[in-house]
């Protein structure tokens, strides 16, 4: 499975995101349900950190952040 689709999986599936885009270093995105979001399984993907506030999410995955997020919008 690509880094793409595992962190689509570990976000809750496409029914749980809203608002994907990259800033930079961060995947950003509105969550329907955090208790859905699989932060250990965001880190086996490579993220160095998962901040969630309230429902917005950043997943700090470093510089390849916008072709991520590309590729997990590719895959929808």
């Amino acid at each position: 499975m690509d880094t793409a689709t595992t962190l689509v999986e570990a976000l809750g599936g496409w029914d749980n995101i809203s608002n994907l885009e990259a800033c930079i270093t961060r995947i950003r995105l509105d969550a329907a349900n955090t208790d859905l979001i699989d932060e250990a399984k965001l880190r086996e993907a490579g993220a160095f950190d998962v901040v969630i506030v309230g429902d917005a999410v950043q997943v700090v995955m470093g510089p390849d952040s916008e072709d991520l997020v590309e590729q997990m919008n590719a895959s929808r």
